[in-house]
């Protein structure tokens, strides 16, 4: 699934060169250097394109940071994501204005429209951002933790500690359940009205994701699913998951709908799809039905079954 959004391989991650403080301190203030900058949800764009600010505008950013983080290399220069969220929104709320045409974009709505290698940079740069901006206290003993290894571990100050943390990633399975010419998708209170996806949901401890996709699905619905099998798989930092993409079959239940969970769940063939499901309806407030965006593994599943 060449085409699924944040997945391409734009990066040298160069783990070896996080290594050496002195290197990725070198390398920060190298003339090479890129910097991609992050305020609170929104990351920095220009002309349609990840902003990856060089010279004086790179050391700029850096100056403002409150977290930087060392992604990798990118043909051979070094390119760092910054935390800008202590700079002060504008007086009317709105993100602080910056230079030269940039924007501010939402990457979940901005990434099919940017260059796949931009989407994969800013998706790698927004996940390790917002996890050093709430992990800045150790999880073991509640002290003050410290940035190492080029932003990639946060290491518990506190001398009787000294517990070692790492970015976090959430397993989550999502997952295209059919029944013959039929596909159950479901609705969560929390969306805009009109959009219905596939199932999904996070893998607890002791789980297999097959485990996880059937009980996970019987939950939700009541429905028994089996012939479960493997996709792809898509980061989704959205703030940290990974979200692992499954078939499966129906092989018996009925419909149930756990209402503390989801607030609708159906069966739709593919009729009704076609007939009734546009993305034209997403933006023009009518409340009809959309699928899930496209570039999501949600999205490309479905695309990929509608077919027959």
């Amino acid at each position: 699934m060449t085409s699924l959004l944040f997945t391409a391989v734009a990066l040298d991650r160069a783990a070896h060169l996080r290594r050496d403080p002195a290197v990725v301190d070198a390398l920060r203030h190298g003339p090479d250097r890129l910097v991609a900058g992050f305020w609170r949800d929104l990351t920095l764009l220009r002309h349609g394109r990840a902003l990856l600010a060089q010279g004086n505008e790179a050391a700029r950013l850096l100056d403002l940071a409150s977290h930087v983080v060392f992604l990798g290399l990118l043909e051979k220069r070094p390119v760092f994501a910054v935390d800008l969220a202590q700079m002060a929104a504008e007086a009317d709320g709105s993100p602080p204005q910056w230079e030269n045409g940039a924007s501010w974009g939402e990457l979940r709505a901005v990434g099919t429209s940017l260059p796949p290698e931009d989407a994969a940079i800013l998706a790698t740069g927004r996940a390790l951002v917002n996890w050093h901006r709430t992990h800045v206290y150790c999880g073991r003993c509640g002290g003050p933790t410290e940035s190492r290894d080029g932003g990639h571990v946060r290491t518990c100050l506190d001398q009787s500690c000294g517990a070692q943390h790492y970015p976090r990633t959430d397993n989550a399975v999502i997952m295209l359940v059919s029944d013959g010419d039929k596909v159950l998708l479901h609705r969560q209170p929390s969306w805009p009205t009109g959009m219905w996806s596939i199932l999904a949901g996070f893998v607890e401890p002791g789980e297999t994701f097959e485990q996880a996709v059937a009980r996970e699905t019987f939950e939700e619905t009541g429905i028994i699913a089996g012939d479960i099998h493997y996709v792809a798989s898509q980061p989704w930092p959205f703030p940290a998951s990974l979200m692992v993409g499954f078939t499966a079959r129906a092989m018996g239940g009925r419909l149930t709908v756990d209402r503390h969970e989801l607030e609708d769940a159906r069966w739709f063939s593919r009729a009704d799809i076609a007939a009734g499901f546009s993305d034209v309806h997403r933006a023009d407030g009518s409340g009809r039905p959309y699928l899930a965006r496209p570039g999501s593994i949600a999205r490309i599943m479905l695309d990929a079954w509608l077919p027959g």
